[in-house]
Parts: C-alpha cells; structure tokens; sequence
C-alpha cells in the first residue's frame, strides 16, 4: 500500500473517534480517488452528495500527500464564504489528524483584502483596532473587528478595501500588507485553499506571460469543489467591458502614476510637461466618458455588434438583435485604445529619459520604474481590449459576442460563451484536477459537464448519498389545475390569476408544516407579486429577500423556526440550513432561462450551428441541475426531515417533466396533497 494512502487511513481512524463523527465508507473511498489524482498527476470528476463530507474527502489526502512526498494542492471553491469555512473550520480539522506539520495558505481576490495604508490615513483608531486583531486581513474580519453602523462600515470599506491596482513593492506598508503578505505564504503552502475567481486569474496571468508569471504557484493538483458553479466563474472572468466604472477606474491610474513620477520629473526639470501630459490624458478619459453615454443614446438599446466564429454572427436570431451600422462604437473603441497606448508609452519613454538626465538619482528612478511597471502592465491590457473591440474579432478557439448594453450606464461589453476551447487551452491540459460538487452528474452522467467546459477527467464516479430519503423527504405536487402554466400565463395577460395560485398554495403549504418553509423564486417581479397577495399570518412570519442585506436575512431564517423565507438565486446553492428552521423547500417555477441578453442570444446560436438544440442541450439541462442544487437545500443531515414542493404545473404536462423528477433524490415518496406529504414526514 502506498504510504500516503496508509496516512490516509490512519487519519480516518482518527477521524472516527472524534465526538459526534458519523463514519462514512464513500468519505473515505472518496479521499483515496482523490489521493490517486495526486499521485499520478490525473484528472478526475466526482459527484460527492451532500452529508458524505468532501470537504475533508479532499484536505486529508491533500496534506497526507503533501506530508509524505511534498505534492502541492491547491483547493479552490465558488464563494468567499465557503473558502473560509474550508480554511477556519475544515482545514483545522484536517490537520489535527496527522504528527507532522504541513504548510498552508489562504488566499482570495485582492479586493477582499483591507489596504493597511488607506485604512490608516482614514481612520487611525480603526487600523489600530484591525492591525490588532486580523488574522487574514479580509473583509469578513474587517466588518467584524471595525465598530461602526452598517451606513458608515459600508463607505468606509469603499475607502479602504486595496485596488485592483497599487504601488504593490513601493508602498510604505508593503511588509505587511494583508493581501501580498498572503501572497508570500501561498509561495510557502502545500495545500492552498483558494477560490475558482483566483484560479482563473492565476490561469489567465499564466498564459499571458507564457507560463513566466503565477499567482498560486506549481500545483500537482487542482482541486475545483462546487464545480458546477466553475463555468459561470470562468465566464465572469473571460469577459471585458468599457464602462464608466472602468473608465474612471483609468483616471485613478492616472492620477496615481502623476503621483509616482512627479519627483522624478521634477529633478529632471521636466514636472511641468509631464503634469500637462497627465492633464491631457484625464480629460481624454472625461470626454470618453461622456462619448460613451452619447453612444447608448444614439443606438438607443442593447445591440450586438460583434460575434464569432462566422456562423454565429451570419445566425438569424443574432441578426435580429445586431446593431446596424455599428462604425461608432469601433471608432469610439479605436481611439480609446490608441490614446491608453500612446500615454503608456509616453510615460515609459519619458521615464528612460529622465532616468539619464543631469541631477536624477538612481534610487529615485529605480523607484518611479517599479512603481509604473503594475500601472501600465494595467493600462496596456485595458488597451489591447479595446482594440480588440474595435476589430470585433475573437481569440483563436473563443466563442463570443461583443455588445453594446446596460441598464442605467452604457457599456461595450465582449463576453466568451463558449468555454470549452479556452478553458482546455488555460487550465485543463496544464494542471491535473479532480472536479467536485453535490450536483456535477445529470442522468448519472457528466456529460454536461464536460460539454459546457471542456473538461476531460480520466476518472468519473457518482457516489451514493449517505441519507435516506424514502424515510426522511416526500415530494409534493400539486394536482393537475391547481396553477396554472406560468409561459402560458405570461404569453395570455394572466399572471395575475397565476400569482394568486401561487400564493393561495404557498399560505396552505406554510400553515400546514408550521412556517419553516424556503420558497425558491425565478424572478424578483413574481416573487414580490406573489409576497403582496399572502394574507398576513401572525404565527408564520415570511421574511422576502430584498436587493440587499442577503446574508442577514438568511441568518434570521435559520434562528427563528417558525418563519418561512422567499428568496431567489442567492438561496438556490450554497446556503445551508440545516434543522426543523427548514423543514419545507419549494421550487416556485422551473428555472429555464429566457434568451433575450446578448450572451445567451450568441450561445444558442453557437449552439445551433453546431446542429444542437439549444434548449435540450442547455436550458433543460441548465435548469435540472439548478432544481437539484434548489432541493438540496432540505436535508442536510441525518436527523433532518423534510417536504420538496415542485409547484410548476409543466412537471406534469410536459414530456421533460419526468426528467425532473428523475434527477430528484432516490426514494422519495411523491403525494398530491400537502398534508400527506408532511405527515409521511412526521411534520
């Protein structure tokens, strides 16, 4: 037997006499496919069920291999929460179980960190008090360890959260800086708990500088938890946009490298001009600004002005949505970029010749050199997408779509909506990865997967769920009229005889399990709709999810068992409520996704040229694993019990109705009247 799978089993004999462990075969089977990965450099995808424990299914072989060989694993998750309870509650564990020490490492987006220089020249109490007690420097301690309102904790996080671009080696409080300090420690981990947006910016930093350049350093294996949420973190990653929040981001760099290279300049008896340069620079910027609000006011909507490959762009459907004479928009991208260029290399022409100039020392120009190289590194990137706008083009393999959209400001936005070519090219053929999630496999296959991003795991397996649902959930639907067809409804004018279905079965289902339901939403508009006609009930309070305070209400969800809870796709995964407080999950409506965006529009046509079925091949099985991640949400141990409530009538009048019930736990018992349904359950 290898020694690292003797570790392994050694731990979990640990493991086990641990109060309140529950021993779990698959757990552990689990832990040795991912510790084969490891040693053999392989790729695999697993769908682990909710209460089998993958989170220590995938740390103790980890730090097992990285004890026994060196082997360095970096673990990354969708969210900044679920990162923490991996790195403050999981990773202990772990280590506990093992003599020998092994180095380790947590890292998350730069602008989760608190910048120590900005916090002290805004508040010196508050630094103070951080400084003090931070152990990671992240927002979550910051909001925890700074005593102000909720008002004033908000905007003073504004201030003090580090750009997305700083003076990195030349700030004064570099040495310690929450976020390169974390940096440093990665260099020295073995395990690294990360998430899947730094896993991407690390791929894409990588091939950028042809493999030269890293965030996270050599992996032996990458381990993606929640991985069905990776495709939608790769495409938040791949796309780019003007804006006016872009722009003025520019201004800020701007300002600062006037701020950097002033000295400099001033001893070569040259501030003057270079003020004036930077002064000509910003008011580019400002009159782009204001060219850009001028071009959402000429197109007057949201248009396409770009795809690729050809056959999207040639699509009818991307025809109907493209902007006709879209000469404006790449004109307005052009000189953007040429004048992003021109002042990069400005700056860095100038700085070569202040640097010989009579009187300049050689310390004050090595400063202003390092100081710059983060600045136009920036600058030049924001450039070369511009350009690359303009010409509406794509990279080799990408496939996208370049628009001009948004609510409020506009913007010119290019977004890849095919991940498969770009997602094999930056990550899976140069690091080995095991791929994990609750929800990875649809009809016990992960073909979808595998379909949607490219991935080519060498292993696959589904493992049984540790809970039985034959004792412990029954599925209730409706009977056949009860509500009416939502596509229907909306497509006729009667959404309103729709909602009030909705309601009246939602005041029936809460009164007869005693509150403690979650009712999942589509859409912000029928969830509130549906809020205003429940009749008040004084013993059953509904808490609504509103634009903000998400985590919050979700807490006083779970400490107050009698209220139930509406809420929408914050509340579809990720959130976990274990206990009698959620004794009900409700799906409201199936969550297919209407086409009408930019993105989605080129997807199916992408889709569609390559003689697929948009919606068999991705809204359907888009909206099942989302419905399985919703019902996941009820039984989250042993002891819990619980109601599943699918109310969208097309369950039982559509043929992909069935499917859905298909891709359900096994065993469940399935009643058309509520009070069954609960009482099967004992509630």
């Amino acid at each position: 037997m290898p020694v690292a799978q003797s570790r392994i089993q050694h731990a979990f004999e640990r493991l086990s006499q641990i109060p309140g462990f529950v021993e779990r075969g698959d757990q552990q089977q689990l832990a040795l496919l991912i510790s084969d990965c490891i040693e053999g450099g392989r790729s695999g995808a697993y769908e682990a069920p909710t209460g089998l424990g993958k989170s220590l299914a995938a740390l103790i072989p980890a730090v097992a291999n990285a004890i026994e060989s060196g082997k360095r694993t970096v673990v990354s998750t969708y969210t900044n929460v679920l990162a923490e309870q991996y790195w403050r509650k999981d990773l202990p564990l772990a280590l506990s179980l093992f003599d020998d020490p092994c180095p380790t490492a947590f890292l998350i987006g730069k602008q989760r960190y608190v910048c120590l220089s900005a916090l002290a020249e805004t508040s010196a109490s508050a630094y103070l008090q951080f400084k003090q007690d931070a152990v990671l420097g992240i927002e979550t301690e910051f909001r925890n360890l700074v005593k102000r309102g909720a008002r004033e904790l908000n905007a003073l996080w504004d201030q003090v959260s580090v750009p997305a671009v700083c003076p990195a080696r030349l700030c004064p409080l570099y040495n310690d800086c929450t976020y390169y300090s974390a940096r440093r420690k990665v260099e020295m981990a073995n395990v690294v708990i990360t998430n899947h947006s730094v896993v991407l910016q690390d791929a894409l930093l990588r091939q950028a500088s042809g493999n030269e350049m890293s965030i996270l350093g050599k992996m032996d294996l990458l381990i993606l938890d929640e991985a069905h949420d990776f495709a939608e973190a790769a495409i938040n990653a791949l796309e780019y946009e003007i804006s006016d929040s872009k722009l003025n981001l520019m201004i800020g760099l701007a300002n600062r490298m006037d701020q950097a290279l002033l000295p400099i300049a001033t001893q070569a008896r040259e501030a003057h001009e270079w003020t004036s340069d930077v002064e000509t620079f910003r008011q580019r910027l400002l009159r782009a600004r204001r060219d850009l609000a001028s071009l959402g006011g000429l197109i007057g909507r949201t248009g396409i002005f770009g795809a690729s490959p050809e056959p999207i762009w040639k699509h009818p459907e991307v025809s109907r949505h493209a902007i006709a004479d879209p000469a404006e928009i790449e004109r307005f991208a052009e000189v953007l970029g040429g004048e992003c260029s021109e002042f990069v290399t400005l700056a860095e022409k100038a700085l070569v010749r202040w640097r010989n100039a009579d009187g300049t020392s050689a310390e004050t120009a090595d400063v202003a050199r390092d100081t710059i190289r983060n600045y136009s590194m920036y600058l030049r990137e924001f450039a070369d997408q511009c350009a690359f706008l303009a010409k509406r083009q794509s990279h080799e393999g990408d496939v996208a779509v370049s628009y001009l959209g948004g609510e409020s400001l506009p913007l010119i936005r290019r977004a890849t909506v095919g991940l498969d070519g770009p997602l094999q090219s930056m990550l899976w053929t140069k690091v080995p990865t095991v791929s994990l999630s609750a929800t990875l496999a649809l009809e016990g296959t992960f073909d979808y997967f595998k379909r949607t991003t490219g991935a080519s795991p060498e292993f696959e397996e589904v493992l049984p769920s540790p809970f039985d649902f034959a004792s412990q959930a029954s599925l209730y639907l409706p009977p056949m009229g009860r509500i009416p067809d939502p596509a229907t409804a909306r497509a006729t004018g009667q959404e309103a005889a729709y909602y009030a279905a909705i309601a009246k079965e939602l005041q029936e289902i809460i009164r007869t399990v005693g509150g403690r339901t979650l009712a999942l939403f589509h859409s912000r508009r029928e969830m509130e709709s549906v809020f205003e006609l429940i009749e008040p009930m004084e013993d059953y309070p509904i808490l609504l999810q509103r634009k903000s305070g998400v985590a919050s209400t979700g807490e006083r969800f779970k400490s107050e068992v009698q209220t139930s809870l509406f809420g929408l796709r914050s509340f579809w995964t990720g959130f976990d409520a274990p206990g009698e407080t959620l004794s009900c999950l409700v799906i409201v409506r199936i969550p297919f996704e209407v086409p009408i965006d930019p993105p989605a529009v080129a997807r199916n046509a992408w889709i569609q040229s390559k003689g697929g079925n948009p919606f068999l091949d991705h809204s359907l099985p888009q909206s099942k694993l989302l419905v399985r991640q919703g019902v996941g949400r009820l039984i989250r141990s042993t002891e819990d019990r619980g109601v599943m409530v699918i109310l969208d009538p097309r369950i039982h009048t559509k043929n992909y109705g069935q499917d859905f019930i298909a891709n359900l736990p096994p065993g469940l018992r399935t009643y058309n009247d509520i009070a069954d349904a609960a009482g099967a359950v004992g509630l």
